[in-house]
C-alpha cells in the first residue's frame, strides 16, 4: 500500500507547527517540528517509488533517493542543516550545559523553517507531477 499522501500530509501539519511553535518563542520545538516535517516528506517520496526507507538522517535518505531521481543541491544542504537538529533541539545531553531552550532562537528556527520548506516542497512537487 502506498501512503505516500498520508506522510506528505504529517509533513505538511509538522511544518505548521513548527510555525506556531516558532510563533510562541519554544525555538527549539520548532527546529524538531521542522526536522520532522522535512525527514516525512522524503519519507513521502521513498513510499511513493518503492515503499519505505528506514532512519531520520534526511541527507542518508536523500542521498539513497538520489540513486532514482535528481535532488538538488539545495535540497541537500537544507537536509544537512536540519540533520544537525535531531537530537540537540530536545536532549540537553546535546550540549555541554543547559537545556536545548537556551540554544535556539527565533533567527535559527526561522532559517530551519526555511529549509524544511525547500525540502516540502521539493517532494510535494516530485509527488505531484504526472
Amino acid at each position: 500500500m502506498n501512503r505516500a499522501e498520508d506522510w506528505l500530509k504529517q509533513a505538511e501539519d509538522d511544518l505548521q507547527a513548527a510555525r506556531d511553535s516558532a510563533a510562541t518563542a519554544h525555538h527549539e520545538w520548532a527546529a524538531f517540528q521542522a526536522q520532522q516535517c522535512a525527514e516525512k516528506a522524503v519519507k513521502a517520496v521513498a513510499q511513493n517509488l518503492h515503499g519505505a526507507v528506514r532512519g531520520h538522517s534526511i541527507t542518508a535518505m536523500l542521498t539513497q533517493l538520489g540513486r532514482e531521481i535528481v535532488v538538488p543541491d539545495a535540497v541537500h544542504q537544507a537536509a544537512q542543516e536540519l540533520d544537525q537538529v535531531y537530537i540537540t533541539s530536545r536532549y540537553p545531553n546535546g550540549f555541554v550545559s543547559g537545556s536545548p531552550a537556551d540554544y535556539f532562537s527565533a533567527t535559527t528556527s526561522q532559517r530551519l523553517i526555511a529549509s524544511a520548506e525547500s525540502i516540502f516542497e521539493f517532494c510535494r512537487n516530485y509527488l505531484s507531477r504526472p
